[in-house]
């Protein structure tokens, strides 16, 4: 996983590589405002696709434009020293600031003396016409109130620039901790961010108004953390890696057995999705405790699981007791509907099971009537809700939960000793110990029925395999994200389907088997 730190951890590792390891501030500084630049130039030279009229340009001796906005703090002083190095480098570069008003940073205010040497004049009014380049370096990672005034001004017309829009570590108006955009955001195609991502480019509406994100190199690493160890992580493909080795001399059983428990009447869907991806992960055998109305359709749809099946309105405790005992992990939820022998199926599972249980779907409508049996659980438990799901469960709006997606992850899992993998299109998994991953695998094509029930049969298929609930939990995530990019590039999203997301698993897998270990 990617370390991420948020505003408060990123300024104290700034603050710790200056004071504690004596790297001067204006060093930082440069080197920030130097790795822009080089992309700025890479861009150009590479000739994308807003770089085309800066191409044109050189090639008729014309020079490049640039303008470069800038604040009063060290955003501002790092966009400073990128409109001298653009200068420097032969661009036509306009710098524009506000009036100065007395809340200059030392280093900005150097950085401006700098300028004055080299007879660079700084404007207050925006420009009227067009750059080749926009650079936003107003605010950084800091700001957590609205934009108005001058600087809601300056954010409107740069947006209607039509040149390569460069944001310096974050888009100004994005908070950099939420996302949250404050009243306007300056809408980049590139953001330069430094040292570590921050949370407010992935998570949305930020990640829409960061555009593509590189992370440089400026001289803060992860020495820089001193005694306080980051909690913030982005999954990525190597967390794969860790999905078990598959060893020649093996069976079925050396993979693990997935109990679900899934599928009312007219439900069988859900099992039969959830299943077949423990199966498609790697797990050894499933096993599928359902409703004997289902049994045909699913005995046709996934021939290779094993069927539990009963029928009637007794709770069918002894059958599923014997099912509990057989299984190396439990997934229930998916179809199982919300009457009285689910809610004591669920209770039922949560008080026996000896083995990690997930809960998805109809299991956590159940359970939010009834949160204390989390508390009651024998054995570790990942749940998986969507929104409207994670509403029923905290009793927050949908709106107050996506705009602290991270916050209301971390806290329920701190409060009911579980993996909350609380999905959205950035899907938060939160551990009991306050870790926090943010996935950016997926696409919007995912938004689909049975999409969920196959997450759930993919953790369920990693922990059958050995892998550790906390590590099964960010892996399989990003599974299920990957394999929705890879059939998105076949089907588009239109017309991507649950059977398609299935489709991929394999796929992304055997990119895996192919790594040497």
């Amino acid at each position: 996983m990617k370390i991420l730190l948020d505003s408060r951890q990123m300024k104290q590792c700034d603050k710790n590589t200056i004071e504690h390891f004596g790297v001067p501030s204006l060093v930082l500084m440069e080197r920030a405002a130097l790795s822009t630049a080089d992309e700025i130039d890479r861009y150009f030279r590479e000739g994308g696709k807003k770089g085309q009229a800066a191409a044109d340009r050189e090639t008729s001796g014309k020079k490049r434009t640039a303008l470069i906005v800038c604040g009063f703090g060290n955003n501002g002083g790092d966009g400073l020293a990128i409109g001298r190095i653009l200068f420097q480098r032969g661009y036509e570069a306009t710098i524009v600031m506000p009036p100065e008003s007395g809340r200059i940073s030392e280093e900005t205010r150097t950085q401006k003396e700098i300028l004055g040497h080299y007879g660079i004049e700084l404007l207050h009014d925006m420009p009227k016409g067009e750059f080749d380049v926009v650079i936003d370096a107003l605010f950084g990672i800091g700001l957590t109130r609205n934009l108005e005034g001058v600087y809601r001004e300056y954010l409107t017309e740069m947006n209607q620039k039509s040149g390569l829009k460069v944001a310096v570590d974050i888009p100004s108006g994005v908070h950099g901790d939420t996302g949250e955009v404050m009243g306007v955001g300056f809408l980049a195609d590139l953001t330069v961010t430094f040292a570590f991502a921050k949370p407010g480019l992935l998570l949305y509406p930020g990640a829409e108004y960061a555009g593509t994100v590189l992370v440089k190199d400026i001289g803060i690493d992860s020495r820089s953390f001193l005694k306080e160890q980051p909690f913030l992580f982005a999954a990525e493909a190597e967390d794969l890696n860790g999905i078990p080795f598959r060893k020649n001399r093996s069976n079925k059983g050396s993979y693990g057995k997935v109990l679900t428990v899934a599928g009312q009447k007219n439900m069988a869907g859900a099992a039969f999705f959830s299943g077949k991806a423990a199966y498609l992960t790697g797990a050894g055998l499933v096993r599928i405790f359902t409703e004997e109305q289902n049994r045909i359709i699913l005995q046709e749809l996934l021939p290779e699981a094993i069927l539990t099946a009963w029928e009637g309105i007794k709770f069918p405790e002894e059958l599923l007791s014997q099912a509990l005992s057989w299984g190396t992990v439990i997934a229930a939820g998916p179809g199982l509907g919300t009457g009285k022998n689910a809610g004591k199926i669920i209770k039922f599972i949560l008080k026996q099971a000896k083995v990690p249980v997930i809960l998805d779907a109809d299991g956590l409508n159940v359970l939010s009537e009834h949160l204390k049996w989390l508390k009651e659980a024998s054995a570790p438990v990942i749940i998986t809700p969507h929104l409207g799901e994670m509403a029923r469960l905290t009793g927050k709006s949908i709106g107050e939960i996506q705009k602290h997606l991270l916050q209301v992850a971390q806290e329920f899992a701190r409060e009911y000793n579980v993996i909350c993998i609380l999905k959205d299109a950035r899907t938060i998994t939160a551990w009991p110990d306050g870790r926090v991953c943010i996935n950016t695998s997926g696409n919007h094509g995912m938004a689909t029925a049975g999409s969920g029930d196959i997450l759930t049969g993919i953790l369920a298929g990693l922990i059958a395999q050995g892998m550790e609930p906390a590590q099964a939990a960010a892996a399989g995530v990003y599974l299920h994200g990957a394999a929705g990019d890879l059939q998105a590039e076949h089907t588009g999203t239109y017309g991507m389907m649950a059977r398609d997301i299935l489709d991929g698993i394999g796929i992304v897998l055997k990119e895996i088997e192919r790594i040497p270990r």
